[in-house]
């Protein structure tokens, strides 16, 4: 009797605690919403405000080089607070993001957004949302919660940014872990942190937000359509690991070089202004981007050169000290592999091909098929959910 109402009582704690956790994570996700709302809308004037005034491509160079020359100088004033990765490892190791990491992120992730860097807005917004996370659980002193509640503030402003609830929300609960999720308790949490940002985001901002890739739904799926998604999956493995060794390439010749920072900022954002200038597709970080490659005509070569200048751009920016994160940019890697495989296979849409290479090549680097897979069908507007999924 006195065992089975002690286990009871302890029952009744931990629903307790479980739903404190649940409204935690919900007032959470609203201050991630809002203040990726005021990023987003202060980014996206900037950047129409500039390049309207500098549409010619050889600005591109001039800006970027200035841009890490700002970089450079908020970084020296402040400190580098590491890439995504290092956010990652931190996580691993302390189970929380300090608010002091807003500090040269959020200026930083901005400057670099606007003047073309080939890395997205998700790497910044999972450092505020992080730092909200582990601020919110010291201020309510939830101490057992807030490797929960980071990691949740982590999901949110990764999904809320993107306009992906779903699968920004699962991202960070598949990205921190080599096989399975190690935090399951944080699932539910995270997800409705995620959806609250995201909702906030919208009553806020409006959906016009969140503009879907215009990639038109290919349903009925036939046969053919299966194997071809595997296909474009497969043809991802080898470019992603080319990727891969020449990210690593990159960062060791940073790393042996050993500039002072600004030298090192102001260095990687020539670079990406010549890129830019030379593969205008390389210029920015994916999103902006990928109307123009569903639309466009391309050749083979045009293509290659194009995924070959992105995947160098994307290294400069993270080990030149830009900030961002990369899961768009792989996604841009991906869809060129998709659309380089259409012209190589007769019968190959290339919606069809893009959009199986979007999800394939970032759960080839990143090892997020699940999450990859979701991201890629919500920012494609639902389309093709099977292929995506087998791809």
């Amino acid at each position: 009797m006195r065992r089975d109402r002690t286990r009871r009582l302890l029952g009744r704690a931990d629903e307790r605690r479980f739903s404190h956790h649940v409204v935690l994570a919900a007032v959470l996700g609203v201050g991630i919403g809002l203040v990726a709302t005021a990023f987003r809308v202060v980014w996206l004037a900037a950047k129409h405000h500039l390049w309207s005034a500098l549409s010619q491509p050889y600005w591109r160079p001039v800006v970027s080089t200035v841009a890490g020359l700002l970089v450079g100088v908020v970084l020296t004033a402040s400190f580098y607070p590491g890439a995504l990765s290092a956010l990652v490892d931190r996580f691993h190791r302390e189970g929380r993001v300090p608010l002091a990491d807003n500090l040269p992120a959020l200026p930083v992730g901005l400057v670099g957004l606007v003047a073309g860097q080939n890395a997205g807005p998700e790497g910044v917004m999972s450092v505020v949302g992080g730092s909200f996370g582990t601020a919110l659980a010291d201020l309510v002193g939830f101490e057992d919660a807030t490797k929960l509640l980071t990691l949740a503030g982590m999901g949110a402003g990764f999904g809320t940014i993107l306009g992906a609830p779903i699968g920004g929300a699962l991202l960070w609960l598949e990205l921190p872990h080599e096989r399975g999720l190690e935090y399951y308790e944080a699932i539910v949490p995270t997800f409705v942190a995620s959806f609250a940002g995201y909702l906030t985001e919208v009553a806020v901002g409006g959906m016009a937000l969140f503009p879907a890739w215009r990639a038109s739904s290919l349903t009925p799926v036939v046969p053919a359509q299966l194997v071809a998604a595997v296909a474009v999956g497969a043809a991802c493995v080898p470019c992603a690991f080319a990727y891969t060794n020449l990210f690593s390439l990159v960062g060791r010749v940073f790393d042996r070089w050993s500039p002072r920072v600004y030298v090192r900022t102001t260095a990687a954002g020539l670079g990406i202004g010549l890129l830019g200038w030379a593969l205008p597709l390389t210029y920015f970080y994916g999103g902006a981007k990928m109307n123009a490659l569903l639309s466009g005509s391309f050749t083979l070569p045009v293509l290659a050169l194009t995924l070959a200048g992105t995947m160098l751009a994307a290294a400069i920016t993270i080990h030149g000290n830009w900030l961002g994160g990369l899961i768009i940019p792989h996604m841009f890697m991906g869809a060129l592999v998709g659309r380089a495989a259409a012209l190589l296979v007769p019968g190959l849409a290339p919606t069809f091909g893009m959009m199986a290479g979007m999800a394939a090549f970032n759960a080839a680097v990143t090892g997020t098929p699940l999450s990859s897979a979701i991201i890629a069908i919500a920012l494609t507007d639902g389309a093709s959910i099977t292929p995506i999924f087998l791809a």
